[in-house]
């Protein structure tokens, strides 16, 4: 039962999608709370950034056997709150955060070594920024949150984590975690609330932030940050595209997209919701994707995560249909039990004046599009600001690989959907609309750091860039220059002769000086 709170305290609630009970609820945090967390965290930076690597790395090692000695638990938390089976929150997000904390363990050591530059002149190390302001998802709220996390935290940072206020069941256990591995104190801080509080804390002076989620809320924080001049890594909104070639292995194709696009009720960034299909096979296509979606059982189904997005749902489909879209399945919402649940839905003859098809759209909804070849498949994936993610159905490799080239998105999977993007190796990111920065893998841990150059000079030595500025020098300028062109060789001797009048006129200068 909620607690009763003072009408002077605002609060926010996380409820199931499902019964719309409460799962876990929070006092929104003022200007002030949100401040002092901050300057609690940069108080703590300088003892855990001189922490050793290996040091701070033994506490993941104890984070990633407690997650997996609570996987059942954890998972349970995961579906209540989103809503999806069991299998999704063990398979998509307590096993993939599993991997990349192995990823990191395993290769962070590697990855943060200072590089030598050449004739020993001196290195380039990596340094934490300071202190990290984190504004968290809710779609797959331990993921997409926890990784980001521990890769900040383990090059040095301390973190300031403001959780989605949909996902607050997830946040407290992922405290919870965190708390039971003994982290210090103030080294990671959640700050609770709704939109208010993710703006105050965008606005506390963080050295570099982090966001995953929606465009439009990305924008409004590169707004605040702007102003402050703070760098930032942004995984923003997806409309991502499947080209289905003619030679496409079709009952793969169709499979996979159905599923990518209706796990999770299609509340993944990179979920296939265009699908481009050739005219030779595009009734082919039609026919498996009507026999699998129409093969779903209730149980692996999952609801939108709030009313409002049902609606809005609903509504695309409905305009689509008034524009010519043909609907082959689903189309309505499920009525049939509790919860914000809609039917999985396929629509055919799909164009890109179709807002369902132009915007980024979080429900299980699939959109066909007939294409005649190829180019035009890539010309209308292309056809969008947004670039997050692709993929690419073909029997040829050769084939998928040129026509990934040719496509405007941060990661094209080849014969896949959804899997590669959480891969530990592979460092995830949009383009344009989508973000910028990478996530995960090596180039997730180096947004991170600070790459500083420390080189090393010789106390003694001529150093005849400084002045006086003699006429001889503009001749040893040009010889050296003229060095690197075609057939430079023969002018050594000119260059020579001027090194020679350069010592004779710095000596006359020390002289009369």
């Amino acid at each position: 039962m909620a607690t009763q709170l003072p009408s002077h305290e605002k609060r926010v609630v996380s409820r199931s999608p499902i019964t719309e009970e409460v799962l876990a609820e929070c006092l929104v945090d003022s200007y002030t709370q949100v401040f002092e967390k901050v300057n609690r965290s940069r108080a703590a930076s300088e003892h855990w950034q001189n922490t050793p690597l290996h040091e701070r790395l033994t506490y993941f090692v104890r984070l990633r056997s407690t997650l997996a000695e609570r996987a059942e638990s954890v998972a349970r938390v995961l579906s209540a709150e989103t809503g999806r089976p069991l299998q999704e929150s063990l398979g998509a997000e307590v096993l993939p955060t599993l991997h990349n904390l192995d990823y990191l363990i395993q290769n962070a050591g590697r990855i943060l070594r200072s590089v030598r530059l050449p004739q020993r002149r001196g290195e380039v190390f990596a340094s934490p920024y300071g202190v990290i302001g984190s504004i968290g998802t809710w779609n797959y709220p331990l993921f997409l949150n926890l990784v980001p996390l521990c890769q900040a935290l383990a090059v040095g940072n301390t973190v300031v984590w403001k959780p989605s206020e949909y996902a607050l069941y997830t946040a407290a256990t992922t405290i919870d975690l965190f708390e039971s591995i003994g982290l210090p104190q103030d080294v990671l801080q959640a700050v609770w609330g709704d939109g208010q509080a993710g703006r105050y804390l965008a606005q506390a002076g963080c050295d570099k932030y982090a966001f995953v989620g929606s465009a439009r809320t990305g924008r409004a924080i590169l707004s605040e940050l702007a102003v402050q001049g703070k760098p930032s890594v942004m995984e923003l909104s997806g409309n991502d595209a499947s080209i289905v070639c003619k030679d496409a292995p079709l009952e793969a194709a169709a499979r996979s997209v159905i599923w990518g696009r209706v796990c999770n009720a299609g509340q993944s960034c990179v979920a296939p919701q265009r699908v481009y299909v050739i005219a030779e096979v595009y009734e082919a296509f039609l026919e498996q994707c009507v026999k699998h979606i129409t093969h779903l059982r209730l149980h692996e189904l999952t609801p939108l995560r709030t009313a409002v997005a049902r609606e809005r749902c609903h509504r695309l489909v409905d305009s689509a249909l008034t524009q010519g879209a043909r609907l082959l399945h689903g189309g309505a919402f499920d009525l049939s039990r509790g919860g914000y649940y809609y039917l999985p839905t396929l629509l055919a003859d799909c164009r890109e004046d179709m807002e369902i098809v132009a915007e980024e759209v979080f429900a299980p909804v699939v959109c066909v599009c007939r294409v005649a070849d190829e180019s035009e498949a890539i010309c209308r994936a292309n056809s969008t600001d947004f670039g997050l993610g692709a993929s690419v159905w073909t029997q040829d490799l050769s084939s998928g690989r040129r026509i990934a080239s040719e496509l405007q998105v941060g990661l094209v999977s080849i014969n896949s959907v959804l899997l590669d993007a959480a891969d530990p190796t592979v460092s995830f990111g949009g383009v344009s609309a989508s973000g910028f920065g990478k996530q995960r893998g090596a180039l997730g841990l180096e947004e991170f750091i600070v790459r500083k150059a420390v080189v090393a000079h010789s106390a003694q030595g001529v150093r005849r860039h400084l002045f006086p500025y003699l006429p001889a020098t503009e001749g040893v300028l040009k010889g050296i220059i003229t060095l690197r062109s075609r057939g430079g060789w023969r002018t050594i001797p000119e260059l020579l002769r001027s090194a020679n009048r350069w010592r004779e006129e710095m000596k006359a200068f020390q002289e009369k000086a």
